[in-house]
Formats: structure tokens, C-alpha cells, sequence
């Protein structure tokens, strides 16, 4: 698991891909900091808190599914998943070292980006509360972990790079761009009782949902959510959230892990 860890930390540090994405997230962030140049202070949740969120969340789910899928996929296509194979290799062991270098190259990639964005936006006069940083730099990361473990999963079912962004495509359209149209489309058939049970259930199902609600609870803002997540929003507030999101992760990596193995022992076998 270690071997496969550090070699794919280094084979991604490696491509100009990299820097490309380390130059991107400095100029994303720079003018979204910017934006508070004229402002004395930001904190709480403000609208130029959701525009930042909004930009994180269109942008950094379609990557992360794009070079996780991609980490596996061009395995399978140039033929070095068969060369792996001959190796006494444990599948498990081969999807969390995938799943740890990659996260490890892209979080110190974000970091970067994120603390040079920041000194940028400090020059230029803005002033930001620390809360604040800590919630947005959090909320980023967390949207890489999970993103990054479903693009690797994603990458255990396709045979090709085409497919793989294909299907990463597809993924990040429907839990990122349409979700709410689909919720609201959905829940319109249904009985009225049902709707806010199953509004609940939706939030768990997507994990950019839960995130970003986290996020948002994390600024004491938890009432933008209006009356329906009351309850909800209460609850994930207590002490008890905590273990909430812990089993919440746990399970998310146990069925994801799960799925993934079963592919690449399917694989195998064929």
C-alpha cells in the first residue's frame, strides 16, 4: 500500500498537469479574495461567502472526479493493471494507495494555492476573520477526499480514459448542476407527508449536499435553510452531529472501498 502511495504521490507531482491545476487555484481564489478588497472585514456567512462556496463546488468536484477515474483508468488502458497483477498485491492495499497519494497531491497542491491566494488578498487590504478561512479551506478539502474517492471508483468500471470522463461528466452533472431540479421534480410527485422525510434522506445521498451543509452550520447560519431542516440542522448541531458525520464518512468509505473491490476482482478474473 505504501509502495503504491508514494509512487502515485510522485508520479502526479511529476506531470505539468499539476502546476497547471496549482495556477488555476491561485488565480480562482486571488480574484474570489479580491472581491473583499473593498470590505473591512468578512466573516459569517455573507453572499460573497456563497459565491466562493458555489465556485468550489462547481469546480473542484468535475476535477477530482476527472483524476481520480483518470489515476485508474490510464492503468487499464497502457496495461500496467495487468503488469500489477503478476505482483502479490492485495486490491485493497492498490485502491487506498491510489486514494492516499492522490489526496496527498492534491491537498498540498490546494494548500499552496490557498496560502498564496490569501497573501494576495492580505496585500491588497482585505481583511479576513480566521473562522472563515478555516471553514472555506476545510470545505475545499473535504470536497476533494470525497470526490477523489468516487472519481477512483469510478475509474475501477471503465476499461478507457474517454469512458472514464464520460461517466465522471455524467456524475458531477447530476450531483452538482441538477440536483436540486431532480429533488424538486421528484418530490413534486409524491404525497406531502413524504417530502421532508425524503428531503432529509437526499441530503445524506449526495455527499456535496452534506458537505455543504456542514459548511454552512460551521458560520452559525444553519437558519438560511428555512423551517423543513429545523430539526435536521438542530441535531447535526449537537454533540451528537459529530458522530453523525463520522459514521457518515465510515460508511461512505466502506461502500465505496466495497464496490471498487468487487470491479477489480472482476476484473481479475476475466
Amino acid at each position: 500500500m505504501w509502495n503504491i502511495w508514494r509512487s502515485e504521490l510522485r508520479m502526479t507531482v511529476r506531470q505539468r498537469s499539476y502546476y497547471s491545476f496549482f495556477c488555476l487555484w491561485v488565480a480562482v481564489l486571488s480574484l474570489l479574495f479580491l472581491l473583499q478588497s473593498s470590505s473591512p472585514s468578512l466573516t459569517g456567512y455573507t453572499n460573497t461567502t456563497g459565491t466562493v462556496v458555489n465556485v468550489a463546488l462547481y469546480i473542484i468536484p468535475l476535477f477530482m472526479l476527472i483524476i481520480g477515474s483518470f489515476s485508474i483508468a490510464n492503468e487499464m488502458e497502457n496495461g500496467q493493471w495487468r503488469l500489477l497483477n503478476t505482483y502479490p498485491l492485495f486490491t485493497l492495499s492498490y485502491i487506498v494507495g491510489k486514494i492516499g497519494g492522490q489526496f496527498t497531491a492534491q491537498a498540498i497542491v490546494f494548500t499552496f494555492s490557498y496560502g498564496i491566494s490569501l497573501a494576495i488578498g492580505l496585500v491588497s487590504g482585505s481583511v479576513f476573520s480566521s473562522d472563515w478561512l478555516l471553514s472555506i479551506y476545510f470545505f475545499s478539502i473535504t470536497l476533494i477526499f470525497f470526490f477523489l474517492i468516487l472519481g477512483i471508483t469510478v475509474g475501477c468500471i471503465v476499461s478507457t480514459r474517454w469512458q472514464a470522463l464520460s461517466i465522471s461528466v455524467i456524475i458531477w452533472f447530476f450531483l452538482i448542476m441538477i440536483w436540486p431540479t431532480a429533488l424538486i421534480g421528484i418530490l413534486g410527485l409524491l404525497p406531502y407527508p413524504w417530502i421532508a422525510p425524503l428531503m432529509k434522506f437526499a441530503l445524506f445521498a449526495n455527499p456535496a449536499e452534506i458537505i455543504r451543509v456542514s459548511f454552512v452550520m460551521s458560520l452559525d447560519a444553519g437558519a438560511v435553510f428555512g423551517q423543513a431542516y429545523d430539526s435536521l440542522v438542530t441535531f447535526l448541531d449537537s454533540s451528537f452531529g459529530i458522530i453523525i458525520y463520522i459514521l457518515y464518512v465510515i460508511g461512505f468509505l466502506t461502500l465505496t472501498l466495497l464496490f471498487s473491490m468487487l470491479m477489480l476482482e472482476w476484473r481479475k478474473r476475466r
